[in-house]
């Protein structure tokens, strides 16, 4: 068994453990999903009737089921068979449907197979520093998509939000006014790196996550001919606040997430 088959399993053993535990708590999405996921993701897909999405990495199908409230008509894939279980006994809303298969997305003989390609959009939410290799999603991105159409992600920000982050509270008192400042010390960011962690407090097993800098994310996409048409950092709105001191929340200035849509476009026949 090579590098890649082992780290595959291993992922796919922590999500089939984790999924109970994953679906309770996140249910149809935590404070990340609502204030800063879906309102990127949205604005990037602007999802009409009838459209065909997919969607990697589904996990309990929470986006695939929002995607169908917008009346998408949804293949949502993940590796994981426990996950996708949890996603399945979720009703599906009107007008929308769901198909949820299980599909490794770092197996490109799985990537070429999957029915009903090309869509109008496929979309990744809170899921490549999940996946241990993306050059294969990235390769097969073509044959998935219209031409033109939006590969949108959403990941925990690469430089900001990884597992060589440590998120500090300093406390000063100038004039006599206390003053609390929320501020991360980066020791590692330009070396891609695989280490285990949580997701969630009180998940039953750590996760193998695979950190990478923003270059080293984007480069197998625009070795595929795409280009990033939007890309956003995004902070906790004002008034949302986080139940622990070092909650995101709290961060007022220091983005958790990354959001970018990518786009391919035929070359013209006689351009260079």
């Amino acid at each position: 068994m090579d590098v890649l088959q082992k780290l595959r399993a291993e992922v796919q053993h922590a999500w089939d453990a984790n999924a109970e535990f994953w679906d309770q708590r996140m249910g149809e999405g935590n404070t990340f999903h609502r204030h800063l996921n879906v309102p990127f993701l949205d604005r990037m897909l602007g999802i009409h009737p009838g459209e065909r999405v997919l969607e990697v990495a589904c996990g309990n199908g929470q986006f695939a089921r929002h995607l169908a409230e917008l009346g998408a008509q949804v293949v949502a894939v993940d590796a994981s068979p426990r996950m996708l279980e949890r996603a399945r006994a979720h009703p599906t809303p009107p007008p929308g449907k769901i198909g949820y298969r299980q599909l490794d997305v770092t197996d490109p003989d799985a990537l070429g197979s999957v029915r009903d390609a090309p869509f109008e959009a496929v979309v990744a939410n809170m899921a490549l520093m999940d996946i241990p290799a993306i050059e294969p999603l990235a390769r097969a991105l073509p044959s998935l998509l219209d031409p033109g159409g939006p590969f949108v992600f959403t990941v925990c920000h690469p430089a900001f939000n990884s597992s060589s982050v440590r998120r500090t509270i300093s406390e000063e008192d100038p004039e006599g006014r206390v003053v609390q400042t929320h501020a991360v010390i980066v020791t590692r960011y330009a070396t891609p790196t695989s280490t285990r962690s949580i997701a969630m407090i009180g998940q039953p097993e750590v996760q193998p996550f695979f950190d990478r800098s923003l270059a080293d994310l984007l480069a197998p996409f625009l070795r595929e001919g795409f280009v990033v048409d939007a890309l956003e950092e995004r902070v906790f709105p004002p008034g949302v606040e986080g139940l622990r001191p070092f909650a995101w929340e709290n961060f007022r200035e220091i983005p958790p997430m990354l959001g970018a849509r990518l786009r391919r476009y035929p070359r013209d026949a006689s351009g260079p």
